[in-house]
């Protein structure tokens, strides 16, 4: 039922990146530059609904601010990473996930700094049965987006296909922190707890 779907996930992605592009980049690296007055704006509405989420009374509000997130995440996704992103949903639902890495790996060539990229990246490295490539991905994702829920439960699935289940219920029990509407949560966390640990005596 958790298990996420990278071609429902791009699709949203997908949705919420038809509004106004990011300039162009230019010659200087993003960490020399000062973050836009947009970005900073940005991060923090992203951080007012991670604290929203955190604290949702109820399944269809925790559905809406997983939207609202999925949005500002893909807010400075440019037209030509997204021309990349469409590309490797289509290869997805061919099951070409190797193609797809290499479509996801080009729009981060444009884009290194856009964490839902490297999410995605991961998601089709996962498909492809690259868990070790998946968790790597995910690594870098959290680093710029340490509060993303979606990638704390594609970081449990990596982990758990990778047999690593105590990594696995650790990386859930952060997803139960952020998302705890997360429709069969609890349900999720005894099965790794029991994989994790075993059968308590």
């Amino acid at each position: 039922m958790n298990r996420i779907s990278p071609i429902a996930s791009l699709a949203l992605l997908l949705a919420t990146t038809a509004a106004q592009a990011e300039p162009a980049a230019t010659g200087a690296t993003p960490a020399a530059k000062p973050a836009s007055p947009q970005k900073l704006s940005a991060e923090t509405k992203k951080a007012g609904l991670v604290a929203q989420l955190a604290a949702s009374k109820n399944p269809t509000e925790a559905a809406l601010i997983r939207g609202q997130l999925e949005e500002i995440r893909a807010q400075s996704i440019r037209p030509a990473t997204r021309l990349l992103m469409r590309r490797a949903a289509r290869e997805l639902s061919s099951e070409k996930p190797g193609d797809a890495v290499e479509d996801f790996g080009a729009a981060l060539s444009l884009q290194n700094d856009v964490a839902v990229l490297w999410r995605l990246r991961a998601q089709a490295r996962l498909m492809g049965g690259d868990t070790s490539g998946a968790i790597s991905d995910l690594g870098v994702a959290l680093q710029h987006d340490g509060n993303d829920a979606v990638s704390w439960q594609l970081l449990t699935a990596a982990e758990d296909a990778a047999g690593d289940g105590q990594a696995a219920l650790k990386a859930w029990q952060r997803v139960m922190e952020l998302d705890p509407q997360l429709p069969g949560a609890a349900r999720k966390f005894e099965k790794l707890q029991l994989k994790a640990f075993g059968r308590p005596t």
